[in-house]
Protein backbone atom coordinates (compact mmCIF):
# COMPACT_ATOMS: atom_id res chain seq x y z
CA UNK A 1 0.00 0.00 0.00
CA UNK A 2 1.01 3.60 -0.50
CA UNK A 3 0.30 6.47 1.88
CA UNK A 4 0.85 10.14 1.05
CA UNK A 5 0.65 12.81 3.74
CA UNK A 6 0.23 16.54 3.31
CA UNK A 7 1.58 18.22 6.41
CA UNK A 8 2.23 21.55 8.08
CA UNK A 9 4.69 21.88 10.93
CA UNK A 10 5.53 25.07 12.77
CA UNK A 11 8.80 24.23 14.51
CA UNK A 12 8.97 20.47 14.25
CA UNK A 13 6.33 18.54 16.20
CA UNK A 14 4.19 17.51 13.27
CA UNK A 15 7.15 16.89 10.99
CA UNK A 16 8.54 14.46 13.58
CA UNK A 17 5.16 12.69 13.84
CA UNK A 18 4.87 12.21 10.06
CA UNK A 19 8.48 11.09 9.72
CA UNK A 20 7.89 8.56 12.51
CA UNK A 21 4.68 7.29 10.89
CA UNK A 22 6.41 6.96 7.51
CA UNK A 23 9.30 5.02 9.06
CA UNK A 24 6.80 2.61 10.64
CA UNK A 25 4.96 2.13 7.35
CA UNK A 26 8.24 1.58 5.46
CA UNK A 27 9.46 -0.94 8.04
CA UNK A 28 6.29 -2.94 7.38
CA UNK A 29 7.12 -3.15 3.68
CA UNK A 30 4.84 -0.42 2.35
CA UNK A 31 5.36 3.03 0.83
CA UNK A 32 4.94 6.37 2.55
CA UNK A 33 5.65 9.88 1.29
CA UNK A 34 5.18 13.31 2.82
CA UNK A 35 4.96 16.80 1.36
CA UNK A 36 4.94 20.14 3.14
CA UNK A 37 2.18 22.60 2.29
CA UNK A 38 4.42 25.60 3.00
CA UNK A 39 4.01 28.57 0.68
CA UNK A 40 7.54 27.99 -0.60
CA UNK A 41 6.70 24.52 -1.90
CA UNK A 42 4.33 26.03 -4.49
CA UNK A 43 2.25 22.88 -4.91
CA UNK A 44 0.22 22.95 -8.10
CA UNK A 45 -3.30 21.56 -8.41
CA UNK A 46 -2.00 18.86 -10.75
CA UNK A 47 0.66 17.78 -8.26
CA UNK A 48 -1.90 17.49 -5.48
CA UNK A 49 -4.29 15.48 -7.64
CA UNK A 50 -1.49 13.20 -8.81
CA UNK A 51 -0.54 12.41 -5.21
CA UNK A 52 -4.13 11.63 -4.26
CA UNK A 53 -4.78 9.46 -7.30
CA UNK A 54 -1.59 7.45 -6.77
CA UNK A 55 -2.15 6.75 -3.07
CA UNK A 56 -4.24 4.18 -1.22
CA UNK A 57 -4.47 6.45 1.80
CA UNK A 58 -4.17 10.22 2.20
CA UNK A 59 -2.83 11.79 5.38
CA UNK A 60 -3.38 15.29 6.75
CA UNK A 61 -1.03 16.26 9.56
CA UNK A 62 -0.87 19.50 11.53
CA UNK A 63 -0.65 21.07 14.97
CA UNK A 64 -3.75 22.11 16.87
CA UNK A 65 -4.09 25.77 17.77
CA UNK A 66 -6.47 25.91 20.71
CA UNK A 67 -9.64 24.40 19.33
CA UNK A 68 -8.83 24.69 15.65
CA UNK A 69 -6.40 24.24 12.80
CA UNK A 70 -3.66 26.62 11.70
CA UNK A 71 -5.08 28.92 9.00
CA UNK A 72 -2.58 27.57 6.46
CA UNK A 73 -3.93 24.04 6.97
CA UNK A 74 -7.57 25.09 6.91
CA UNK A 75 -6.96 26.86 3.61
CA UNK A 76 -5.20 23.81 2.17
CA UNK A 77 -8.02 21.46 3.15
CA UNK A 78 -10.56 23.80 1.56
CA UNK A 79 -8.46 23.76 -1.60
CA UNK A 80 -8.12 19.98 -1.50
CA UNK A 81 -11.89 19.50 -1.15
CA UNK A 82 -12.57 21.82 -4.10
CA UNK A 83 -10.09 19.90 -6.25
CA UNK A 84 -11.48 16.49 -5.35
CA UNK A 85 -15.20 17.15 -5.58
CA UNK A 86 -15.29 16.66 -9.38
CA UNK A 87 -12.96 13.65 -9.18
CA UNK A 88 -15.42 11.32 -7.42
CA UNK A 89 -12.51 9.47 -5.81
CA UNK A 90 -12.83 7.31 -2.73
CA UNK A 91 -9.73 7.47 -0.56
CA UNK A 92 -9.18 6.45 3.03
CA UNK A 93 -7.93 9.44 4.96
CA UNK A 94 -6.06 9.68 8.23
CA UNK A 95 -5.32 12.72 10.37
CA UNK A 96 -2.33 13.14 12.66
CA UNK A 97 -2.73 15.98 15.15
CA UNK A 98 0.03 17.28 17.40
CA UNK A 99 -0.68 19.44 20.42
CA UNK A 100 0.87 20.71 23.63
CA UNK A 101 -1.97 20.94 26.14
CA UNK A 102 -5.31 19.64 24.88
CA UNK A 103 -6.93 18.93 21.51
CA UNK A 104 -10.41 20.42 21.48
CA UNK A 105 -10.96 20.03 17.73
CA UNK A 106 -12.05 16.42 17.22
CA UNK A 107 -12.85 14.01 14.37
CA UNK A 108 -16.39 15.28 13.82
CA UNK A 109 -15.10 18.75 12.91
CA UNK A 110 -12.66 17.18 10.47
CA UNK A 111 -15.42 15.13 8.87
CA UNK A 112 -17.34 18.35 8.25
CA UNK A 113 -14.33 19.87 6.52
CA UNK A 114 -13.89 16.81 4.30
CA UNK A 115 -17.56 16.52 3.34
CA UNK A 116 -18.22 15.78 -0.36
CA UNK A 117 -14.50 15.34 -1.12
CA UNK A 118 -14.39 11.55 -1.36
CA UNK A 119 -11.90 11.49 1.51
CA UNK A 120 -13.29 9.05 4.08
CA UNK A 121 -11.94 9.53 7.59
CA UNK A 122 -10.44 6.20 8.66
CA UNK A 123 -7.85 7.41 11.12
CA UNK A 124 -7.65 10.29 13.58
CA UNK A 125 -5.01 10.36 16.29
CA UNK A 126 -3.67 12.93 18.73
CA UNK A 127 0.03 13.10 19.55
CA UNK A 128 0.85 15.20 22.60
CA UNK A 129 4.33 16.67 22.53
CA UNK A 130 5.34 20.14 23.78
CA UNK A 131 3.87 23.56 23.24
CA UNK A 132 6.00 25.84 21.08
CA UNK A 133 4.03 29.02 21.82
CA UNK A 134 4.91 29.90 25.42
CA UNK A 135 8.47 31.32 25.54
CA UNK A 136 8.30 31.74 29.29
CA UNK A 137 7.95 28.00 29.90
CA UNK A 138 11.06 25.95 29.08
CA UNK A 139 10.69 22.52 27.51
CA UNK A 140 10.89 19.57 29.90
CA UNK A 141 13.07 17.22 27.85
CA UNK A 142 12.34 14.18 30.03
CA UNK A 143 8.60 14.74 29.67
CA UNK A 144 9.03 15.30 25.93
CA UNK A 145 10.86 11.99 25.47
CA UNK A 146 8.09 10.15 27.33
CA UNK A 147 5.50 11.76 25.08
CA UNK A 148 7.53 10.88 22.00
CA UNK A 149 7.52 7.22 23.07
CA UNK A 150 3.74 7.31 23.58
CA UNK A 151 3.35 9.08 20.25
CA UNK A 152 5.36 6.44 18.43
CA UNK A 153 3.20 3.73 19.99
CA UNK A 154 0.02 5.53 18.87
CA UNK A 155 1.39 6.00 15.36
CA UNK A 156 2.23 2.28 15.24
CA UNK A 157 -1.36 1.43 16.17
CA UNK A 158 -2.59 3.80 13.46
CA UNK A 159 -0.34 2.18 10.86
CA UNK A 160 -1.43 -1.33 11.85
CA UNK A 161 -5.13 -0.42 11.63
CA UNK A 162 -4.78 1.30 8.26
CA UNK A 163 -2.83 -1.59 6.78
CA UNK A 164 -5.47 -4.00 8.05
CA UNK A 165 -8.29 -1.94 6.55
CA UNK A 166 -9.66 -0.96 9.96
CA UNK A 167 -10.40 2.41 11.54
CA UNK A 168 -8.49 4.13 14.32
CA UNK A 169 -10.53 7.13 15.45
CA UNK A 170 -9.42 8.87 18.64
CA UNK A 171 -10.20 12.33 19.95
CA UNK A 172 -13.73 12.05 21.29
CA UNK A 173 -14.14 13.25 24.86
CA UNK A 174 -15.22 16.02 27.25
CA UNK A 175 -12.48 18.36 25.98
CA UNK A 176 -14.56 18.88 22.84
CA UNK A 177 -17.22 20.72 24.84
CA UNK A 178 -14.96 23.75 25.10
CA UNK A 179 -13.87 23.52 21.48
CA UNK A 180 -16.69 25.64 20.08
CA UNK A 181 -15.95 28.43 22.56
CA UNK A 182 -12.23 28.34 21.88
CA UNK A 183 -12.75 28.40 18.11
CA UNK A 184 -14.66 31.66 18.43
CA UNK A 185 -11.68 33.39 20.02
CA UNK A 186 -8.59 31.77 18.50
CA UNK A 187 -9.06 32.96 14.87
CA UNK A 188 -9.01 36.64 15.90
CA UNK A 189 -5.93 36.13 18.05
CA UNK A 190 -4.14 34.34 15.21
CA UNK A 191 -5.15 37.01 12.71
CA UNK A 192 -3.60 39.67 14.96
CA UNK A 193 -0.47 37.69 15.81
CA UNK A 194 1.66 39.33 13.10
CA UNK A 195 1.09 42.66 14.85
CA UNK A 196 2.92 41.39 17.94
CA UNK A 197 6.09 40.47 16.04
CA UNK A 198 9.20 42.57 15.61
CA UNK A 199 12.98 42.38 15.31
CA UNK A 200 15.60 43.22 17.93
CA UNK A 201 17.97 45.34 15.86
CA UNK A 202 20.92 45.03 18.24
CA UNK A 203 21.21 41.25 17.78
CA UNK A 204 19.76 40.72 14.30
CA UNK A 205 22.39 39.74 11.72
CA UNK A 206 20.05 40.01 8.73
CA UNK A 207 20.67 36.36 7.88
CA UNK A 208 17.14 36.18 6.39
CA UNK A 209 16.37 32.81 8.00
CA UNK A 210 13.02 34.19 9.18
CA UNK A 211 12.16 35.47 5.70
CA UNK A 212 13.23 32.29 3.94
CA UNK A 213 11.52 29.92 6.40
CA UNK A 214 8.18 31.68 6.88
CA UNK A 215 5.61 29.12 5.67
CA UNK A 216 3.23 31.78 4.38
CA UNK A 217 5.73 34.27 2.99
CA UNK A 218 4.57 36.83 5.53
CA UNK A 219 7.94 38.34 6.46
CA UNK A 220 9.59 40.80 4.09
CA UNK A 221 12.79 42.78 4.26
CA UNK A 222 13.64 46.06 2.61
CA UNK A 223 16.90 47.96 3.13
CA UNK A 224 15.00 51.18 3.71
CA UNK A 225 12.07 49.91 5.76
CA UNK A 226 13.64 46.90 7.47
CA UNK A 227 11.50 43.90 8.37
CA UNK A 228 7.75 43.90 7.82
CA UNK A 229 5.35 41.28 9.20
CA UNK A 230 2.21 40.74 7.14
CA UNK A 231 -1.38 39.63 7.85
CA UNK A 232 -0.83 36.25 6.15
CA UNK A 233 1.01 35.06 9.28
CA UNK A 234 -0.27 31.68 10.47
CA UNK A 235 1.11 32.13 14.03
CA UNK A 236 3.36 29.07 13.84
CA UNK A 237 6.22 30.59 15.89
CA UNK A 238 8.76 29.36 13.34
CA UNK A 239 10.40 32.78 13.05
CA UNK A 240 10.62 33.22 16.82
CA UNK A 241 11.93 29.74 17.54
CA UNK A 242 14.12 29.40 14.45
CA UNK A 243 16.04 32.69 14.53
CA UNK A 244 19.74 31.82 15.02
CA UNK A 245 20.24 34.82 17.31
CA UNK A 246 16.82 34.82 18.96
CA UNK A 247 16.14 38.29 17.56
CA UNK A 248 12.41 37.97 16.85
CA UNK A 249 10.43 39.85 19.48
CA UNK A 250 6.84 39.49 20.65
CA UNK A 251 4.94 42.47 21.94
CA UNK A 252 8.17 44.45 21.81
CA UNK A 253 9.94 42.12 24.23
CA UNK A 254 13.33 40.60 23.42
CA UNK A 255 13.92 37.22 25.05
CA UNK A 256 17.61 36.41 25.46
CA UNK A 257 17.98 32.85 24.06
CA UNK A 258 20.43 32.06 26.86
CA UNK A 259 17.67 32.73 29.37
CA UNK A 260 14.70 31.60 27.26
CA UNK A 261 15.74 28.60 25.11
CA UNK A 262 13.84 28.27 21.85
CA UNK A 263 11.85 25.15 20.95
CA UNK A 264 13.09 23.43 17.80
CA UNK A 265 10.96 20.33 17.88
CA UNK A 266 11.25 16.87 19.44
CA UNK A 267 14.96 16.32 18.88
CA UNK A 268 17.58 14.96 21.25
Amino acid sequence: MKFSTFYFSGTGNTRWAVETFNAIISAKGHQATMVSIDFGEKLTDDQILEMVRAADGIGLAHPIYGGGLPPIMSAFIDRLVRLLQPEKLDRKTFVINTFGYVNAFGPNEMKKMLADSGLVLSGYVNIQLCNNVNPAKPVDREQLHKRMAKGEAELTRLADRLLAGRKRIKGHGPQLLIGAMIRKKVPDAIARHYQTLGVHAETCTRCMVCVDNCPTGSIRFDEAEGFTFLPGCTACMRCYNGCPTGSITMNGTYDDPQEVPRYLGPVE
